[in-house]
């Protein structure tokens, strides 16, 4: 029987070009930790991406609210644009927390977090790009195993960074400045984390 009722297509585009703007802030990311103090350009280019992901988040969320058919469930859609959005949102975040707090220098624990946000955010585009060539979730299993190898660096950075954080000559303003950027870092990294798991949940009730 055809369906008279086509799915609205338009929406792999807009959750594909979220998860651009996510790999995208999060290289730049990752190039401000690696060049400290030395970083304007990519806030720029943040910057940018946070006002490009915020343009398809609206749209998005619109045409949700017109759409009658849609290729994957609302809830998850809802959820995947939301998630990905946040994350370009927590990176724009941090990286004005670097211009602000004039910091001197970084945790190292900080330059490992950033590269930790990159590798999930590849990883997550990966599997966005497969939602829409109905792969299946056995097909994605290699990404999923390899998002949670990444999750177990995440851990064992926090641990590094939260028992160093407190040494007898901190700079108490230090302290929560630095436990501040660190803070808004997680948040992007659960939120990544956190897209890649509705990911999974879309292509087993597709499977």
């Amino acid at each position: 029987m055809f369906n008279l009722l086509p799915k609205d297509e338009k929406f792999y585009d807009e959750m594909e070009a979220l998860a651009t703007h996510v790999v995208h802030a999060s290289g730049e990311l990752e190039s401000i930790v690696d060049h400290f103090p030395d970083f304007d350009g990519s806030l720029g280019a943040i910057e940018r991406d946070r006002l490009g992901s915020k343009a398809v988040f609206q749209e998005s969320l619109l045409r949700l609210d017109k759409a009658f058919i849609t290729p994957i469930d609302r809830e998850d859609i809802l959820n995947l644009i939301t998630e990905m959005y946040g994350v370009v949102d927590r990176i724009a975040e941090l990286s004005q927390r670097f211009r602000l707090y004039k910091l001197q220098n970084l945790f190292p624990t900080l330059v490992g977090q950033s590269k930790n946000l990159k590798a999930m955010a590849d990883e997550l585009q990966k599997i966005i790009r497969g939602l829409r060539k109905k792969e299946k979730l056995s097909d994605l299993k290699p990404r999923i195993d390899a998002i949670s190898g990444i999750m177990e660096n995440v851990r064992r950075d926090r641990d590094e960074f939260l028992g160093s954080l407190f040494s007898k000559d901190a700079d108490p303003l230090d302290v929560l400045k630095k436990r501040e950027l660190h803070e808004l870092l997680e948040d992007a990294i659960e939120r990544c984390e956190e897209a890649t798991e509705v990911m999974a949940r879309v292509l087993l009730k597709n499977s």
